[in-house]
């Protein structure tokens, strides 16, 4: 019983680990295992263990409720079944490592700190793929009217299954790990050691570019507004102004800046890519998802209330009622629109609510004057991921694959550890 939380500490280690290169179930197996210990733990220890819910666990306590609801209204019960436990999964990884964040938050640092490895050497990764020319597995990028100079290269890393979509959601899920050492480290004045995890920063961010994920470049327009802000409200409120900020600072984000700009307007290829982003029609892959837009929004207003149950095996046998010939799918791609479709309005403002009290809960740790400026950085990143993953979910459903899925929750569930109460 003494060594619950180390084993359990170990097990979620393995999880992160295997979530770039093993098979969904080996990852749900570990997520269940972590749960089983956290639940053994809860039942038959001496120690008592506040099980009371914050506004968000009870928020995502009847967004789960609703999901149940939806199964057994759902008229291919068996198939939505499957993806039903997947969403159990899910949500018992999150309770359990609330619980476990409970007692063990002197190892976030620690975690993050794993985290950050992973998505440096996933980047590592994914920026030799580009650099080597790696062939395509499927059709990733419509070639017409392209010249060959202007085709994007586009890696796809180590997760499985291969596609440069899902490593730059995933990328994109676990770059805040990385400004938080850099923010952390700042502030201790270990500039040297600040200066390398900037760099690996850098290195994530031109990863997400070569992965040609034009869902990850919208992400950024996301992360990106929310993190200069905090940072100007850090500068006016600690600093007196951005005056005040030391001139080698300034000179260095510039720099940094520009050298991003630079990187991209010498690359044809990722202004193309990006400009496609603007072509609607005219790009097939857009194309495609309008209309699957429109499949998926008329599934929504026939099932309004409960969907159609849970999962994409599900999504997959009804969408073929309503899309266009030659457009299958296994999801909306679009992470509300899924959620609305599946399991119904309810759902998806249960969800939304979720998402508030999240927000709120870290907003309120970021301006409370008495916590750690750690505890308030953690509070920062939480935000970051949220707007980076959700930012992304509006224009694919890579969120829900288990790689983005046990790294999300078990960000938020650091919301339940003494320090950020």
């Amino acid at each position: 019983m003494d060594n619950i939380d180390r084993i359990a500490f170990f097990v979620l280690l393995i999880l992160l680990f295997a979530a770039i290169s093993s098979s969904s179930d080996l990852m749900g197996l570990l997520a269940l295992l972590f749960s089983g210990l956290m639940i053994f733990k809860t039942i038959f220890s001496n120690e008592k263990i506040d099980l009371s819910f914050k506004p968000f666990q009870k928020a995502l306590l009847i967004y789960f409720l609703i999901v149940s609801v939806s199964l057994f209204a759902s008229s291919l019960f068996k198939l939505s079944l499957h993806g039903y436990i997947k969403t159990l999964i899910y949500i018992l990884f999150f309770y359990s490592s609330c619980i476990f964040f409970k007692k063990n938050s002197s190892k976030i640092p620690a975690i993050i700190l794993f985290v950050a490895g992973l998505m440096s050497y996933e980047s590592m990764v994914a920026i030799v793929q580009n650099m080597g020319g790696v062939v395509e597995i499927s059709g990733w990028q419509d070639m017409t009217n392209i010249n060959p100079e202007q085709v994007v290269s586009r890696a796809y890393g180590t997760l499985q299954p291969y596609n440069p979509n899902l490593l730059a959601g995933y990328l994109l899920c676990g770059l805040s790990s990385l400004v938080y050492l850099v923010l952390v480290n700042l502030k201790q004045g270990k500039k040297r050691i600040a200066l390398v995890f900037l760099a690996f920063l850098l290195l994530n961010l031109v990863a997400i570019i070569d992965t040609g994920c034009r869902g990850a470049y919208l992400g950024f327009l996301f992360f990106f507004p929310v993190l200069f802000l905090a940072l100007i409200y850090y500068a006016k409120t600690q600093l007196g102004g951005l005056s005040n900020v030391k001139k080698r600072y300034k000179n260095f984000s510039i720099a940094g800046i520009i050298g991003i700009f630079f990187f991209i307007i010498t690359n044809p290829a990722l202004i193309k890519r990006f400009e496609s982003i603007f072509a609607l029609r005219a790009d097939s892959s857009i194309s495609f998802r309008l209309n699957v837009y429109e499949a998926a929004w008329r599934m929504f207003l026939d099932n309004p209330f409960l969907g159609i149950g849970v999962g994409n095996q599900n999504f997959r046998e009804i969408y073929g009622l309503y899309m266009k010939t030659g457009f299958d799918a296994l999801g909306s791609y679009c992470v509300p629109l899924e959620i609305a479709v599946e399991s119904g309005i309810f759902a998806l403002v249960a969800f939304v609510i979720f998402l508030f009290f999240v927000l709120k809960h870290c907003l309120n740790v970021c301006l409370d004057n008495e916590k750690l400026v750690n505890t308030k950085v953690l509070s920062l990143c939480i935000i970051l991921m949220i707007a980076a993953t959700m930012g992304h979910g509006l224009f694919d459903t890579i969120w829900f694959r288990p790689q983005l899925q046990f790294l999300f929750w078990m960000f938020i569930s650091m919301l339940n550890s003494p320090e950020l109460n």
